[in-house]
């Protein structure tokens, strides 16, 4: 029932096998009888002004709306919380862990409640799976974290307090010497994205090696982008065929909620057309530090290619790749913070 869901959160979203953990915990979560089962977590996110985007997800569908991690951080990110209970369990960024769920919540809504409506009972599936979330969450936070990890305990710790052991005896030794080497300055906060991520379970030799993506059409890359916030753009490109432009606050890899409304042309088409597929690139503005921004780059591509598969959009269609040219000549830094979403046939 939500195993293809949990296999493609573990690639995409870099978790592997800790997916499953992430699908069992949340389901525990959403389905509590302490906190009043299904109906009592979808009202926790409508008190926080989402009822909309919950309404969306009832029944599945492509009309699901989806969700950003500061939206998830308001009704879940709470000091004890899931959010927090989670990135205590696994050994993932807690970004990663909040997309994973940003991506899974809206698919299990939707399997949940066939043809809109709140069940009267669960699937056996789902209660399985819901008893070990449970089970998890009701662990203590430092015994239980062992067994998520599917690794021997603290050994798997060892080798870092080696060297943590190691760099405090050389930060010792460096500090009885009298000259010292003056500091660099604090490389300057990420504000950009620069490529676009590679393909779910492709790594990262094989992205850095892959070919480059045409560019976005001159329409699509005139556009000079909100300042401040995140917004998405409705475009056209040279062939006359839908396209999008993500802008992205800075630092930030959240997709604006208004993606999926701005997208409905982009996703008639391609259902219209079932040779195209949607190519996902990402470009940089020139400040900051590159590794980061390919990384930020990478987490805002696969954000909208989750939206769009949220929205409706099979996941086979879709391509990530990396522009011709990675450094978007724009009128400002914010139009540089961009994923452009474009056809190719």
């Amino acid at each position: 029932m939500f195993d293809v869901y949990i296999r493609e959160a573990g690639a995409r979203f870099g978790l592997g096998e800790q997916a499953l953990t992430v699908a069992q915990m949340l389901l525990a979560d959403m389905t509590s009888p302490d906190t009043g089962g299904l109906m009592g977590f979808l009202e926790r996110f409508k008190s926080a002004g989402l009822g909309p985007v919950i309404q969306s997800w009832l029944g599945g569908g492509p009309s699901a709306q989806p969700i950003s991690n500061s939206q998830l951080e308001t009704v879940l990110g709470a000091s004890g919380g899931l959010l927090s209970r989670l990135t205590g369990l696994l050994d993932a960024p807690r970004d990663n862990v909040t997309t994973a769920i940003g991506y899974l919540l809206p698919a299990f809504v939707g399997r949940l409640t066939p043809g809109g409506s709140l069940p009267s009972s669960l699937p056996p599936e789902v209660l399985s799976l819901a008893a070990a979330g449970r089970d998890l969450l009701t662990a203590p936070a430092a015994a239980s974290a062992p067994v998520a990890a599917g690794q021997p305990g603290m050994l798997r710790w060892l080798p870092w307090v080696i060297v943590a052991a190691a760099a405090l005896i050389g930060l010792a030794y460096c500090g009885k010497q009298e000259q010292a080497t003056p500091s660099a300055p604090a490389t300057p906060a990420v504000d950009a994205a620069s490529t676009a991520a590679p393909a779910a379970g492709a790594s990262a030799a094989a992205y850095a090696a892959s070919p480059a993506a045409p560019s976005a059409s001159p329409a699509a890359a005139a556009a000079s982008g909100p300042e401040p916030g995140a917004a998405v753009e409705a475009l056209t490109d040279a062939a006359s065929r839908p396209a999008l432009q993500v802008f992205f606050d800075s630092g930030k890899a959240e997709v604006h909620p208004d993606l999926a409304a701005r997208a409905a042309d982009l996703l008639a088409y391609v259902k219209a057309n079932q040779g195209v597929q949607v190519v996902i690139a990402g470009f940089n503005d020139p400040t900051g530090d590159a590794a980061a921004n390919a990384e930020l780059s990478r987490q805002r591509a696969q954000a909208v290619q989750a939206a769009l598969v949220a929205a409706g959009l099979a996941a086979e269609r879709t391509v990530l790749d990396k522009p011709a040219d990675t450094t978007a000549t724009t009128s400002s830094l914010a139009a540089a913070r961009r994923v452009d979403v474009t056809l190719r046939p």
